[in-house]
């Protein structure tokens, strides 16, 4: 408690695949808030090869917007702070410039053993390489098993099967086999082992990978029963991992890593932890949902009533992965976004050109509208991933649409510069399409990663720079499910305004409409939904909310029914998506 007492200023440095970025955080009249930012490219590649170099630039630059000298003669952080005001009580470095690991899960059933691993490889930042299974359609020998981890060389080996007490013979014949795959390597590119299988196993593992291998044993079994999933063991083990075997070994990252007090955090765990805070407030009913799209990175994490759930796409971002996204997806997923013509030659040309300069910024809106619905598709590419680990007691009960979440919160160049606040808001909408009532916001400031790895030394800093407006507010958006017909009014929407007024709006079914209720101003809304239609309170439900925020776009009514339908018509679908960029000023 002493230490927290202590800390008065924080700077929280993201090393980006791209830019680098440097937040301070300091007590402003009592509280923690934002104070400042900078943005450098990051230092990765050659010529300079040094991470810490492109951290202080970021540094110098933020020093200078605040006025408050952070680095010495040396270039080092100068901690704690100055009676003089230089420097600060507190550095937190998050990184996202690293390789993924390159994984193969090797397990025995698809649907048990083998999904679990999946997702909790989905967790981290992992490249799944291959997945070999013991049972099923696909048969190999243990000496094909072996072949295919030779030519894959991937950095760690995942084995899960048998339940805690059952299975035993496969899971060690698998193993067996693995081990055999590792051992024809070279010593210097072995990959490790990692098991977290039937737990009565690890002692018979040891013995048969023995010295071919470093092996690992993850601290529970990711199914140790049919109803039982447990990942946290494997996601904990990938996540060590990478921080020692790839964050660890970026050029600089050591410099950096001296600077703070705190171990280093994946920036997309760091998200995690702010998601997971805001979902533990205020009504637990809905859950919090935070998206990063990022240079190389795509994540989501959620959180529901306390507990995390986070899914990390190392492979799709807005500059690197494009075409992997594309060859996933098919062109079509992502042109129909689009409000004019594009060959599909010319938009693999835009991802390849994007790959090639990832610092490039769109010349034109035509440009800027492509890297939005690649934008969308690297969102909702990540969501099909995340979405199998949600609990679905926690859903509403809506077939397969998304469960209540508020608020949302995204992150990330493409999201927080958008050149205006509705194309963020549309983003989101199209890519997640929530339900019911939810408030967006954005991580304009940068803070997520600050605010992670900081409340760990000082929760304080995360609560206070969160409530004094640390997040910007897009607006509160209205979204109404139920069957209806397109033009069919579905939703009565009454504002009264604090400073005084009403506005009252009938909404139609298939339509996109934004309210006045600006940032800074309050209403209440009375919102009665026709028989059927459910807006989060159950079909027909009406509700009052008594103290609605304002936001930059304004209260967004989103009636264009779940899931998101486009017409198969191009030019009709042209002009849909076209009205839906003019309905959110976009």
């Amino acid at each position: 408690m002493e230490q927290q007492t202590q800390v008065h200023s924080i700077l929280g440095i993201d090393i980006g695949s791209v830019n680098t970025q440097a937040t301070l955080i300091a007590r402003v009249e009592g509280t923690f808030r934002f104070v400042a930012r900078a943005q450098s490219p990051t230092t990765l590649e050659d010529p300079w090869s040094d991470v810490a170099i492109g951290a202080r630039h970021a540094i110098e630059q933020l020093s200078q917007i605040a006025a408050r000298p952070m680095l010495n003669d040396k270039g080092d952080v100068v901690s704690p702070e100055q009676p003089d005001g230089a420097g600060v009580d507190l550095c937190v470095i998050t990184c996202s410039a690293a390789q993924p690991l390159r994984v193969v899960l090797a397990g025995l059933v698809s649907d048990l053993s083998l999904d679990s691993m999946r997702r909790a490889a989905a967790g981290t930042y992992t490249w799944v390489e291959d997945v070999i299974g013991l049972l099923g359609t696909e048969r190999l020998s243990d000496e094909a098993r072996a072949r295919r981890i030779m030519s894959i060389q991937p950095d760690v080996v995942c084995i899960a099967g048998g339940l805690d007490g059952g299975a035993e013979v496969p899971v060690l014949d698998l193993v067996e086999a693995v081990t055999l795959g590792a051992s024809l390597l070279d010593q210097a590119v072995r990959p490790k082992i990692v098991f977290a299988g039937n737990a009565n196993l690890r002692s018979r593992v040891g013995q048969i990978v023995g010295q071919q291998t470093e092996v690992l044993m993850a601290e529970g079994n990711v199914r140790p029963n049919l109803e039982t999933e447990n990942l946290d063991p494997l996601m904990n083990e990938l996540e060590v991992l990478h921080a020692h075997d790839k964050i660890g070994r970026v050029p600089g990252i050591a410099a950096c890593a001296a600077w703070s007090a705190l171990p280093m955090l994946s920036t997309a765990r760091s998200l995690g932890h702010v998601i997971q805070y805001l979902s533990a407030l205020d009504d637990q009913s809905r859950g919090a949902l935070g998206v990063d799209v990022g240079a190389a990175t795509t994540s989501i994490a959620t959180g529901f009533k306390g507990n995390l759930h986070l899914s990390v796409r190392s492979d799709i971002g807005t500059a690197f992965g494009g075409t992997r996204l594309l060859r996933e997806i098919g062109a079509a997923a992502i042109l129909r976004w689009l409000p004019f013509e594009l060959t599909e030659g010319e938009l693999e040309a835009f991802l390849i050109n994007k790959e090639l300069h990832p610092l490039s910024i769109p010349q034109d809106t035509r440009e800027l509208l492509i890297e939005h619905a690649i934008t969308r598709e690297a969102i909702r590419a990540t969501l099909r991933t995340a979405k199998p680990s949600w609990y679905t007691d926690r859903q509403a009960a809506l077939d397969d649409l998304m469960p209540l979440i508020d608020p949302i919160v995204g992150a990330g160049a493409v999201l927080t510069r958008a050149p205006r606040p509705g194309q963020a808001a549309l983003m989101l909408l199209d890519a997640l399409e929530p339900i019911g009532v939810t408030t967006l916001n954005l991580d304009v400031y940068g803070l997520i990663p600050a605010l992670g790895l900081a409340a760990l030394a000082q929760p304080l800093s995360a609560t206070q720079a969160i409530e004094n407006n640390g997040l910007l507010t897009l607006g509160t958006a209205i979204v109404p499910v139920g069957r209806a017909r397109l033009g069919e009014t579905i939703l009565s929407v009454k504002i009264s305004y604090e400073g005084g007024g009403d506005l009252e709006v009938e909404v139609a079914a298939g339509t996109l409409e934004v309210l006045p209720l600006s940032l800074g101003q309050k209403a209440s809304l009375r919102l009665s939904p026709r028989r059927g239609i459910n807006i989060g309170y159950g079909p027909g439900r009406g509700v009052k909310l008594p103290d609605v925020n304002g936001g930059m776009v304004g209260l967004i009514i989103d009636a264009r029914g779940r899931p998101l339908s486009l017409p198969s018509n191009v030019e009709k679908r042209r002009q849909r998506i076209q009205q839906w960029l003019w309905d959110m000023g976009a």
